[in-house]
Formats: C-alpha cells, sequence, structure tokens
C-alpha cells in the first residue's frame, strides 16, 4: 500500500532534464504523492494536522490498533491525536460508539453503515477535528456472514464531512491489514490536504 521511489542520474545529466523528468513523475502521480522528500504517511499527516491545529481520534476494529500505533509512533504526536479505540465486539461497537444494534443485524460489522457509525460515534463523543474508523474481514477465513475475506470499510470525519471508502484487498491476514492501515491514514491525508 505504500512505495517509495528515487530518481537516479549521473552526474553528466542536465540539471533541465532531471528536472523535466521529475515534474512529469509528480504530475502522473499528483494524487498519489503524499511527500517529495524521505518520510513516511504517517508522519506527514501528523504535520499537516499540526498545520491545520486539528486533533484526531481513531477507532479500529480488524485492524486491532495499527492506524494508531503507526501515530503515535511519530514524535510530537501528542500534540494532535486525542484517543484510540479497539473496538472489535459488536458490543464493543454499540457500547463504546453507539453503533445501532439494527445496523449491525442489517448490514453486518463489515459494512458501509457501520464504518459510518463507528467514526460518527467518535466524533460525536469525543469533539476531535478527524476520526477514522476501520472495519474489514482480513482472513483467512471469512467470518460467515458470506461476505468476502479482504472487504474492508475506511470511514473519515473531518468536521461534519464524511468519506467512507470500500475495498476488495487480497493476500494474506497481514498484508490485508497493514494495507488497510496505510490506506486509512492516505484517505485521510488526501481529506485534509
Amino acid at each position: 500500500g505504500d512505495c517509495h521511489m528515487e530518481i537516479l542520474y549521473s552526474v553528466k545529466t542536465s540539471k533541465m532534464l532531471v528536472d523535466e523528468a521529475h515534474r512529469i513523475l509528480i504530475s502522473g502521480l499528483n494524487d498519489y504523492i503524499y511527500a517529495l522528500e524521505d518520510i513516511n504517511l504517517a508522519e506527514r499527516l501528523v504535520q499537516l494536522l499540526k498545520l491545520r491545529r486539528m486533533k484526531i481520534s481513531v477507532a479500529e476494529s480488524f485492524t486491532g490498533g495499527g492506524v494508531g500505533k503507526a501515530l503515535v509512533e511519530v514524535s510530537g504526536v501528542s500534540e494532535v491525536y486525542n484517543e484510540g479505540l479497539n473496538t472489535y465486539s459488536n458490543e464493543a461497537k454499540m457500547r463504546r460508539l453507539g453503533v445501532r444494534n439494527l445496523t449491525l443485524k442489517q448490514y453486518g460489522a463489515v459494512s458501509e453503515q457501520t464504518a459510518y457509525e463507528m467514526a460518527e460515534g467518535l466524533r460525536r463523543e469525543n469533539g476531535s477535528d478527524v476520526c477514522i474508523a476501520t472495519t474489514g474481514l482480513a482472513g483467512p477465513a471469512s467470518d460467515g456472514s458470506q461476505k468476502p475475506v479482504g472487504l474492508v470499510y475506511i470511514a473519515v470525519a473531518v468536521g461534519e464531512d464524511f468519506s467512507v471508502f470500500e475495498y476488495n484487498l487480497g493476500g494474506s491476514r497481514e498484508n490485508v491489514t497493514n494495507t488497510a492501515i496505510n490506506l486509512a491514514l492516505f484517505h485521510t491525508y488526501k481529506l485534509l490536504k
């Protein structure tokens, strides 16, 4: 879910040619680039949150605290990180985030509606400017809901604006989880940018 690129060139290459290659690469990948220097996604997001003087909170299910862990590994995150909840069970989603029992019965824990209600509950309860919620099936086996392994929903609330992203990710349990963590950070960064 994340890629690091370097442009290598000979000392004999003209600066104009290097600059043009750099410009073409950036313009072609603009929607996917979060940094032009060697910095990871969590660091970039924390920088942006500090710049905007915003607080962030996360409510995680299948990512098991991975989004919060990525954020708290950044030095100085205490200026912007409010709280992280690991609401793995349906009971925790209802009790801690106010997800409705009807939503869970009608759509399931892994659904757009549940992801939205998780983010909304977190925003409503703690007043953070930015809230991230994750729910999904990392596998290796399904949960009996007939939903495919790798189905992931990421909800991001920025103030009153909500976005929910759906993915069908492949690979191992670890790959699905790590990719979803990166996607949650990336979508949050893009919505704040």
